[in-house]
C-alpha cells in the first residue's frame, strides 16, 4: 500500500504539521509515503526533513486546477499511488478531479480538522463529494456535522481522535530549570501556560486579562505565552495590556517551540482560550503529562474535558471565569493533583499516538483491499 500526503496550504499550523507527522507515523508502520505540496512551505519543507519523497506542484487556478489536477493524477499512476489523502479543505476540487484523470483507482481519504460553517448540498459540491471514499473527523462534534451539512452518506463519515506520544518524564533539577525558562522566577509561583498561534482566535488577551485579576488579589500567578506572532497588531495590543496592569514579572512571552510538550510537564495549569476550538491537541498533550487543564466549553473541547473530573471548562472568552478556574486550582492542590491525574488517564486511553495511526493504518488498508490497479470506468 502506498500513500499520497496532499496538502498545498502554506501554513504553519497544526493542520500541516498534522500530515507531516502522518507520512512519519505511517512510514514507521511499514506504509510507503509520497508528499505533494506547495513550493517553499513549511509542509513541503518538513516533508523533505523526514526523508518523504516530496513533489511541488503550483496550482493556477483555484476553482477548476485542471492542469495542476492532470499533474496530480500523473503521479498518483507513476508512483502506484492506493490513498490520496488530503487535509485541506481547498485541495478538495484537485484532489477529486486527480482521482477521475488517474488510470489507478485510487481511494480518496479527506481528514477534516477545521469546522464545517455551511451546508454543501449544492450540485458542485454533490459531485465533488460523490468522490471522497472517507471522511475522517476529529471529534464526535464534527462527525455530526458533517452528516448534517455534507451531501455523503454516514458510513464514509468517521471520527479518529487525534493522538499524540507520552511525553518523557521530568525530572525535579530539569523542571526548576525549564520554568526558569518559562519566565518562571519563583518555586511558590503558579505557572499557567497557554500554547497557540500569537492572533486574536486564540485568546492570550483573556488570559492575561485574567492574570491581571488574580495579581491584584495578590495571588503568585505567572503565566507563558508559547507560540509564534501572526498577527503583529494584536501582540502590540497585548503586550500594551502586559505594561498597563504592569505584568512585566508576571507574564512571559516565550515565542515559538518546536515541541510544546517537552515543556508542558513543568505547569501548574495550562490554558485553552480559544473562543471555539475545533479540537485542542495542546490539551491532550498536557494531560498526558500529568498538568491541569483548563479549556473552552465550546467546539470540541468538551468531548476531551469533562467538567470537574478530567479538568475544568470556562465560558468562552470570560476572563472572569477563567480566573476563578485559576483560582481554584491554585487554592486547592489536592484538587488539582486529581483532575491532573484522572486527565492523564484519559489521555492515555482515548488520545495516544498508537491508538490513532493503528486505526488510520486500518482504514487505508480496508479502502486499498481488493482493489483493481486499473479503473474499469470513469
Amino acid at each position: 500500500m502506498k500513500v499520497m500526503e496532499l496538502c498545498l496550504s502554506d501554513g504553519v499550523g497544526g493542520l500541516e504539521l498534522y500530515a507531516v507527522r502522518t507520512a512519519k507515523q505511517l512510514g514507521m508502520r511499514g506504509v510507503e509515503c509520497v508528499a505533494v505540496g506547495s513550493p517553499g512551505t513549511l509542509y513541503s519543507g518538513r516533508m523533505r526533513e523526514i526523508g518523504v519523497k516530496t513533489v511541488e506542484l503550483v496550482r493556477r487556478n483555484e476553482w477548476f486546477p485542471w492542469s495542476a489536477a492532470k499533474r496530480l493524477a500523473q503521479l498518483i499512476d507513476a508512483e502506484d499511488v492506493d490513498i490520496l489523502h488530503m487535509h485541506w479543505g481547498h485541495d478538495l476540487n484537485l484532489a477529486v478531479f486527480a482521482k477521475r484523470a488517474a488510470e489507478r483507482d485510487v481511494k480518496l481519504v479527506y481528514t477534516r480538522q477545521m469546522a464545517i460553517t455551511r451546508k454543501k448540498h449544492d450540485v458542485y459540491h454533490r459531485f465533488l463529494y460523490r468522490h471522497v471514499d472517507l471522511y475522517l473527523t476529529i471529534t464526535d462534534e464534527l462527525a455530526e456535522a458533517a452528516k448534517l451539512m455534507l451531501p455523503m452518506s454516514e458510513s464514509r463519515i468517521k471520527r479518529l481522535y487525534y493522538g499524540v506520544d507520552r511525553p518523557v518524564s521530568i525530572s525535579v533539577e530539569n523542571r526548576s530549570e525549564i520554568r526558569q525558562s518559562l519566565g518562571v522566577s519563583s518555586v511558590s509561583d503558579f505557572a499557567v501556560g497557554l500554547v497557540g498561534r500569537i492572533e486574536p482566535g486564540k485568546g492570550q488577551h483573556i488570559l492575561i486579562d485574567a492574570i491581571a485579576r488574580l495579581r491584584k488579589e495578590g495571588l503568585p500567578v505567572h503565566a507563558t505565552i508559547v507560540g509564534p506572532v501572526m498577527d503583529k497588531g494584536y501582540f502590540d495590543d497585548i503586550q500594551a495590556a502586559v505594561q498597563d496592569n504592569d505584568l512585566q514579572s508576571a507574564v512571559t512571552f516565550y515565542g515559538a517551540h518546536n515541541n510544546p510538550i517537552e515543556i508542558m510537564g513543568a505547569f501548574d495549569a495550562v490554558v485553552l482560550a480559544t473562543k471555539k476550538e475545533t479540537f485542542g491537541l495542546v490539551l491532550i498533550e498536557a494531560m498526558r503529562s500529568g498538568v491541569a487543564v483548563v479549556g473552552t466549553n465550546a467546539g470540541g473541547v468538551p468531548e476531551i474535558i469533562d467538567d470537574r473530573q478530567t479538568g475544568l471548562l470556562v465560558t468562552p472568552h470570560d476572563s472572569a471565569d477563567l480566573a476563578e478556574k485559576l483560582r481554584y486550582l491554585y487554592q486547592d492542590a489536592n484538587e488539582r493533583l486529581r483532575l491532573a491525574e484522572n486527565g492523564r488517564q484519559k489521555a492515555d486511553m482515548l488520545f495516544t499516538t498508537e491508538a490513532h495511526y493503528t486505526q488510520l493504518k486500518a482504514y487505508f488498508t480496508d479502502l486499498s483491499r481488493g482493489v483493481s490497479q486499473i479503473k474499469t470506468s470513469n
